[in-house]
């Protein structure tokens, strides 16, 4: 008995070392950097400019890396850090208010625009 359970446990912690390492080859690296030019940030398929990120504000990196990235919506993705000294979000909303799927919005709004005309 005493040799299935070191066998199962042995066996366990070569499948979560595996686990852990898959999950590090393919999950984004969340690198801390600061934008190098302003940004016009547009609904994805509209026409106006919904408003602009100027340059120097921090950001990390968000774009899936190894195969999680097959099939990316766009391969340069990041999130902006930001901070306050006071409560700025309401976390308590019903998951149908949050409109996951209608919020695409992309930074080369230039270019899509560009490619409209």
């Amino acid at each position: 008995m005493k040799k299935i359970i070191f066998w199962l446990s042995i066996t366990f912690n070569i499948f979560f070392v595996l686990l852990y390492f898959w999950n590090k080859i393919n999950s984004p690296s969340h690198e801390l950097g600061i934008l190098k030019e302003d940004i016009e940030v547009g609904n994805f398929m509209g026409e106006n400019c919904l408003f602009k990120i100027p340059k120097g504000i921090t950001v990390r990196n968000e774009s899936e890396c190894g195969i999680s990235a097959i099939g990316q919506f766009e391969n340069k993705r990041f999130s902006i850090i930001i901070t306050a000294d006071r409560d700025l979000i309401n976390y308590n909303v019903e998951n149908a208010d949050l409109n996951r799927d209608g919020n695409y919005y992309s930074a080369d709004f230039k270019k899509f625009v560009e490619n409209l005309e």
